[in-house]
């Protein structure tokens, strides 16, 4: 039973038994894990402040063959997630960032540009000032999400003819395998109502360009316009439930926290 390290990103925590802690990490080496931490509900020396949501850590552990869960023994703090939970709409924001992670992250399989990916995100988090909304960075990590799995539609050709798209905006076919579709070939589709289809204009397509080349702490200057923002969040939220099959638990709470005034 040898002991096992990785630089992990703490996912979820929550109580097991009577004093011990059910653990979902994020990690670097092995992709996502799930483990116990003995009497971690109490013990303050061991796990104390260190499996807070989204806190980078480097944890042990020992596995068992055949067994799912895993005994983790330690847990370093590399950099705490604490402060940022302090404003309520980042919070929420956190909470869905860490869900969907959760939920794209592959069991015992490595997956280093998704863990680069949330790296550079809570980096950009850090860099957030004080009452800036935290939703582009939000759009920016579902962008992202969609794309390093497979699940991003060419937005430059029509998935249907063919058909070079060109500058203007496009028509996206939710369902289980998604694309994008020219005004004609929508015109041509009898009998599929309106609803399935989400619009991206110019300027979302724009702001989705600039996704695509630029880093996660630009996102954090607000140079999201919030007629795309709202725009690229229908879209993605499409794409991401209709992968999964069900709404994310925590995307209405920080829906309403987004809601809120500053």
């Amino acid at each position: 039973m040898p002991l096992k390290s990785s630089e992990s990103f703490v996912l979820d925590a929550r109580k097991f038994k009577e004093a011990d802690l059910l653990v979902s990490l994020f990690t670097a080496d092995e992709g996502k894990i799930r483990g116990v931490a003995p009497s971690g509900a109490k013990s303050r020396r061991r796990f104390g402040g260190k499996l807070e949501r989204l806190s980078r850590v480097r944890v042990a552990w020992f596995e068992k063959e055949g067994i799912e869960l895993v005994r983790i023994d330690s847990c370093d703090l590399l950099e705490e997630s604490f402060t940022l939970q302090r404003d309520l709409r980042t919070a929420a924001t956190l909470a869905y960032v860490a869900e969907v992670t959760d939920t794209f992250a592959r069991e015992r399989e490595p997956d280093p540009r998704f863990f680069r990916l949330l790296k550079a995100l809570m980096g950009a988090f850090r860099q957030l000032g004080p009452g800036l909304d935290p939703g582009p960075l939000a759009r920016y990590f579902e962008i992202w999400t969609l794309r390093l799995h497979g699940l991003m539609p060419d937005l430059d050709r029509c998935g249907r003819c063919g058909k070079e798209m060109g500058g203007g905006g496009v028509f996206i076919e939710a369902g289980e395998t998604p694309a994008a579709v020219c005004a004609s070939c929508r015109r041509k589709s009898p009998g599929v109502g309106a609803s399935r289809f989400v619009k991206v204009s110019p300027a979302a397509r724009a702001a989705l360009d600039r996704f695509r080349t630029s880093a996660p702490a630009e996102q954090a200057e607000g140079v999201l316009a919030p007629a795309a923002a709202a725009e690229i969040e229908t879209f993605a939220g499409a794409l991401l439930t209709g992968f999964v099959g069900h709404p994310f638990r925590s995307y209405r709470f920080m829906k309403e926290c987004s809601q809120e005034p500053v």
